[in-house]
């Protein structure tokens, strides 16, 4: 079974892509070609062209582990998120050469899933190390941003992917206090990654009876359009000025990964507001059949500038399942 922490619930070999998607998907992996042969690469790329290849074709054919060992690996041996040819396209960006969370656990996911057998000890050293005192789980050196002023979705991302590699080798046991102390006392946010992140790391660690109170408020408040949004635009604030002035403008607009997210957190919920996710997961799913590039980009305040991509294949992916889900209800 190919399964992604992104992706809660999708089993890639038995996603049915639309032939929209399909297509879409193909022309995608084509664009990165090139830039394959030229050395141009990411983790993230590497992963989102494996996915592509399992949904497609059913397996994995690049041999995406190469590519990291020539291209997204340091002199230390440690995986790293950017090429050196893909931090000269980054507009004054000088330190490309990072040893991410992401990085690290997209080396594991790729080596994991070709390979359950392989030998990922120097990716679980690696993690072990960036344990920080607090107990979040990530790399100093690649940005020196104080804990107070770090998104927590991108912490809880980073401890979810953390905890997820530590406890495939058994290493997790040996940090349970300091996790146990920072999930108990971190308190809830009004972001659906966060919060979806946060469950993956307390199964993870068996500590799913540390899931916050009133987890189905933030779902509630994060329904945007046909689906969900990863935010509530009323409640939003910016976490370092502390205030609403600079995210007033911003528009919440409905995305498959986060409406997934929604489904994920969903389990530990009662049954009556389950049944209300479903069903509007259900008619998310039924939009999307009609709408299938009904995927907006998320916009800031009063700038006529797309924050990032509108399609990935990580939201055609999550897309398809959607439909299909719907198809079968």
């Amino acid at each position: 079974m190919f399964n992604h922490l992104f992706l809660p619930d999708v089993n890639l070999e038995e996603v049915k892509l639309p032939k929209h998607y399909s297509e879409w998907l193909l022309r995608w992996f084509r664009s990165i070609e090139q830039d394959l042969e030229n050395g141009v690469i990411s983790s993230s790329r590497c992963i989102q062209g494996a996915f592509i290849e399992i949904v497609i074709g059913g397996s994995i054919k690049t041999d995406w582990v190469g590519i990291m060992n020539e291209y997204l690996t340091d002199e230390k041996g440690l995986p790293i998120a950017y090429s050196e040819e893909f931090g000269e396209l980054l507009n004054n960006f000088n330190q490309w050469k990072q040893n991410t969370i992401h990085s690290i656990h997209a080396r594991w996911w790729l080596e994991k899933t070709i390979d359950d057998d392989s030998d990922v000890e120097n990716l679980e050293r690696n993690i072990k190390e960036l344990i920080q005192p607090s107990g979040w789980i990530y790399n100093p050196l690649v940005s020196p941003t104080r804990l107070r002023g770090r998104m927590r979705a991108e912490l809880m991302m980073s401890l979810a992917m953390g905890t997820e590699i530590l406890r495939s080798g058994g290493i997790a046991k040996n940090h349970e206090d300091v996790f146990q102390a920072l999930l108990s006392s971190t308190s809830r946010t009004n972001f659906l990654s966060a919060e979806y992140f946060r469950i993956k790391s307390l199964e993870h660690l068996g500590m799913i009876q540390l899931i916050p109170t009133h987890m189905e408020n933030v779902i509630e408040m994060c329904e945007a359009g046909e689906g969900y949004c990863d935010f509530s635009v009323t409640t939003k604030v910016d976490d370092y000025m502390g205030s609403q002035k600079r995210v007033a403008r911003d528009v919440a607009l409905h995305s498959p990964i986060s409406s997934l997210h929604a489904k994920g957190i969903s389990q530990y919920l009662p049954i009556e507001t389950r049944e209300h996710i479903d069903a509007r997961i259900h008619s998310f799913g039924n939009h999307l059949k009609l709408n299938p590039f009904d995927i907006p980009s998320f916009r800031m305040r009063d700038v006529d500038i797309p924050f990032g991509t509108d399609y990935t294949p990580l939201e055609i992916i999550g897309a398809s399942y959607l439909i299909e889900n719907a198809n079968d209800n």
